[in-house]
């Protein structure tokens, strides 16, 4: 047997892996992981042979498996046609292409009769493009809710929820006659959806508004769509510290082929950082409406247009890692599913029914923590980070904050206080228009991003270890700027081919008044 056909079967068939799903939320990544670290890389007569190869080498340079399986659902997408020849190869590929173009139920690559089992709810046979809503059948229901007649035309309009004339939440009736009778039964439920849904597009405005405006992480060079896939192409970071750029930044929506796909690649990379940038927004906007707001651990299925990077040749696909939105209990014990950064699977809605949101967009089920504990677990990570790392979160965290404060007091009227009633925050938010929130919180970003800019703190460099650093002093970023690469160095280094590291030591190293840097805390090459 031919060694490629012996790794493909030495990987966990699909089965095994969707009932690691079904038991644990998560696959059995250290199986995956110890097959590609045992690959020999011996000769083989599979086309496919050096592809794979490439794919270890990758691996056991990152240690991630997020990493193994989005490679080899490029392999499968970018790869020559797949052989229907029931091979474990052609069975590996077809399934890794799968995932990665959204693992959309209708289409499973194997037996139609098998998919109920591995999507553990009903199938839903939808055209492609309508995964970016959740399916009718399960959002825009005929039953009405005081007699239980099926044909209900009407609804509550006050609580309907809709997006383009897609229904998201609906109360449905049979006429004006039921709802009327089921008024004092719904009447707490309507005020707590209303509140609910002015409160998490606020929320989600809030959050895309400071990705835009304050966005972070290695440069994105483009973003495009191919087979139904956001695909990000990221650079490298070293451009941005050699030149002494600001590490906290705009994001490039204007490399995007449309709004939609800035908003996938933006919440992508910021999902669990915004989660714990806005903990406070969520206590100060969400809490008060709820009995309980826990954080849920989901692997995605049935995404509309999932979002791949690639940076420095390696691809992370995000159907391959875990999404975490919040479980919001409400008073009347309703429940919902708050996804604020739902956009990097290209879906639409922000909030849903959780029993609706969990039977389309989930397998396994979703694993629960006390709200917060994205923050500790990230705190926790940004303590041990390195600098420039933790001096950004302090910066974005500030900003944030900044933020809060504007809209506290747009709600209240006036300067908001720990000690303001809670009744009185209620009727301040139920009254205040989200644009004036908005409007409000974008003049506090914006001024807090000129005073850090004007500060000249938070601008990338390299020290003498060759570390990336972060400017801490206006002082040591003007000292910098003796050795900081500007764009035509950039322009003609790259049209001679050398290497700009090399260049920017060589500056470093011609600096005669080294005492300048030290007396500012900064070491140079």
């Amino acid at each position: 047997m031919d060694p490629m056909e012996q790794f493909f079967r030495a990987l966990p068939a699909p089965a095994d892996d969707d009932a690691a799903l079904q038991q644990r939320g998560t696959w059995d990544s250290a199986h995956f992981a110890r097959v590609f670290m045992d690959f020999s890389s011996s000769q083989s007569n599979d086309p496919d042979h050096e592809s794979i190869v490439r794919v270890t080498k990758a691996f056991q340079k990152i240690q991630e498996s997020v990493v193994l399986r989005s490679q080899l659902g490029r392999l499968a997408l970018d790869g020559r046609q797949i052989p229907d020849d029931n091979s474990a190869k052609s069975e590996q590929l077809r399934y890794h292409a799968w995932i990665s173009q959204g693992r959309k139920d209708e289409e499973y690559p194997f037996e139609r009769h098998t998919i109920k089992q591995h999507t553990g709810s009903p199938q839903t046979d939808l055209p492609k493009d309508d995964h970016a809503f959740l399916p009718a059948e399960l959002t825009d229901p005929r039953i009405c809710a005081y007699c239980g007649n099926s044909g209900a035309e009407d609804a509550c309009v006050l609580c309907l929820l809709t997006i383009d004339s897609h229904v998201i939440i609906k109360t449905p009736y049979c006429d004006h006659s039921c709802q009327t009778h089921h008024r004092k039964d719904h009447l707490s439920t309507c005020q707590e959806r209303r509140w609910l849904y002015q409160a998490v597009s606020l929320i989600h405005d809030l959050a895309a508004m400071f990705l835009k405006k304050a966005s972070v992480g290695i440069p994105i060079e483009n973003i495009n769509e191919k087979q139904g896939i956001t695909n990000v192409t990221q650079g490298g970071s070293d451009e941005v510290y050699l030149q002494g750029k600001p590490l906290i930044r705009p994001f490039p929506s204007a490399v995007a082929p449309s709004e939609e796909h800035a908003l996938a690649a933006m919440f992508d990379t910021g999902c669990l950082p915004i989660l714990s940038l806005f903990q406070e927004f969520v206590k100060l906007l969400l809490q008060p409406w709820c009995k309980l707001v826990r954080e849920a651990r989901i692997t995605a299925r049935n995404a509309h247009r999932p979002v791949s990077h690639k940076v420095t040749g390696v691809v992370y696909n995000n159907m391959y890692s875990q999404h975490t939105v919040l479980w919001a209990t409400l008073q009347s014990g309703e429940e919902m599913i708050i996804d604020i950064a739902g956009a990097r699977f290209g879906w639409r809605e922000t909030i849903a029914l959780a029993k609706d949101w969990t039977a389309h967009r989930t397998i396994g089920g979703s694993w629960h923590s006390p709200y917060g504990t994205t923050q500790r677990l990230l705190r926790s990570e940004i303590f041990f980070s390195p600098q420039d790392l933790r001096l950004i979160d302090s910066r974005r965290l500030y900003l944030a904050k900044r933020m809060l404060l504007a809209v506290q007091n747009k709600i209240v009227g006036g300067i908001f206080s720990p000690t303001t009633p809670l009744n009185e925050f209620k009727n301040g938010f139920r009254f205040t228009p989200k644009k004036d929130c908005l409007s409000a919180a974008e003049k506090a970003l914006d001024e807090g991003l000129h005073e850090l800019y004007e500060s000249k703190v938070c601008l990338g460099y390299v020290n003498a270890e060759g570390r990336q650093q972060a400017t801490v002093l206006k002082e040591q970023a003007e000292v910098l700027e003796r050795v900081w690469l500007k764009p035509e160095d950039i322009t003609k280094a790259k049209a001679e081919g050398r290497n700009l590291n090399s260049l920017y030591v060589e500056r470093c190293k011609s600096q005669t008044d080294r005492q300048a840097f030290e007396d500012v805390g900064v070491s140079i090459p």
